[in-house]
């Protein structure tokens, strides 16, 4: 029942949600990176976020205390485009910066109430991109969930990333989808400014120097406020880890927030955990009873079946899902990660936010 459910309300709920697909070149529109030491990847994607076809935005870039010369290759650009405006912070003996006073000051000093966030080591999927999540907002609407994507390499880790992002995306984005916003990716994020200070900013959880877009998210959004962009043009694609190591500390970052979710948020994200915990048990147990293993193995089709036709159907939303016939073993094998990544949570916290 459970699995059933997860296909109707989550997938289903993707799969009939219908976003603005006339894309919005005149709102005036703040674009938001916080970078620190970012030189290389300010190198490869700033001047696709610069290049955005829009007739009234901005791009702010905060140079969060890097070491590096990426200072120097901010100011060559601004000389070239007027739209980009840089906010410089240095470290020193009581400020060490962090993500979240970047994101601040930045938003602080923005010239529009709509803003849109991603991470400097992203780059837009289309040259529409600012301007198909911008067409999102209105009067109602004052948050954007959209989606972030990872580049396609050869390797079993890199198709492990991209497949646990494809499944964190289809859970908020179907959440979401039904009026159960409970979080958004910060390098594929919009929001009115009104709506962050209204809601005091990062203040509840200034001690965390994360969560600066799942915890925002999780206290600001509700049914009515919030839309979804699900548009493959409209995606941010990012180069993933290449060690399993640094793939394995980002996730420990990201997973220290879910403690600070609602209790609403939480008895929602446990329902798929839940689901594989009585499903596959129960699967595997059917099949040694003869008694049981035909109507199991008929069941267990039906679900397949379902499940990859769904994702299937996704394609003209969250984009393509390569290998997807494999997509219920790769559940599986990311499932049991996710555990060893929740209990080596509790041994040591992660300290840095990019």
């Amino acid at each position: 029942m459970l699995y059933l459910f997860e296909l109707a309300w989550i997938y289903g709920g993707i799969s009939v949600y219908k976003s603005n697909a006339v894309a919005d070149y005149a709102t005036p529109v703040s674009l938001i990176i916080a970078a620190r030491d970012e030189e290389q990847n300010l190198r490869k994607n700033l001047l696709q976020w610069l290049e955005q076809d829009h007739h009234a935005f901005e791009v702010i870039v905060v140079n969060d205390c890097s070491f590096d010369n990426s200072i120097y290759l901010l100011k060559d650009y601004q000389r070239r485009f007027p739209h980009l405006q840089i906010i410089n912070l240095e470290e020193s003996a009581i400020f060490k910066g962090g993500k979240k006073q970047a994101l601040f000051l930045a938003i602080k000093g923005a010239q529009f109430e709509r803003l849109i966030f991603t991470d400097a080591d992203c780059r837009p999927a289309s040259k529409d991109w600012l301007a198909l999540m911008n067409a999102q907002f209105d009067d109602q609407k004052e948050i954007v969930l959209g989606m972030g994507s990872y580049e396609k390499s050869k390797g079993l880790l890199n198709y492990l990333i991209r497949m646990d992002t494809v499944q964190i995306a289809i859970q908020y984005l179907g959440a979401a989808s039904r009026k159960f916003p409970y979080m958004g990716v910060g390098r594929n994020l919009g929001y009115k400014k009104n709506l962050y200070l209204e809601h005091g900013g990062f203040r509840k959880h200034i001690d965390l120097p994360w969560g600066d877009d799942d915890l925002l998210i999780n206290e600001m959004a509700n049914g009515k406020n919030t839309a979804l962009c699900l548009i493959p043009e409209a995606q941010t694609v990012s180069k993933p880890k290449k060690t399993f190591g640094k793939w394995f500390r980002q996730k420990r970052r990201h997973m220290t927030t879910s403690q600070r979710y609602k209790a609403g948020t939480r008895l929602v994200i446990s329902l798929k955990p839940l689901r594989m915990l009585l499903y596959y048990p129960a699967l595997l147990t059917g099949l040694f009873i003869p008694a049981l293993t035909n109507s199991f193995i008929i069941s267990a089709s039906i679900m397949y079946l379902a499940h990859i036709m769904m994702l299937h159907l996704l394609k003209t939303k969250i984009g393509k899902v390569d290998k997807f016939f494999v997509f219920p073993l790769t559940e599986i094998a990311l499932f049991v990660l996710n555990i060893l990544i929740y209990v080596s949570v509790w041994t040591k916290k992660p300290k840095n936010w990019n």
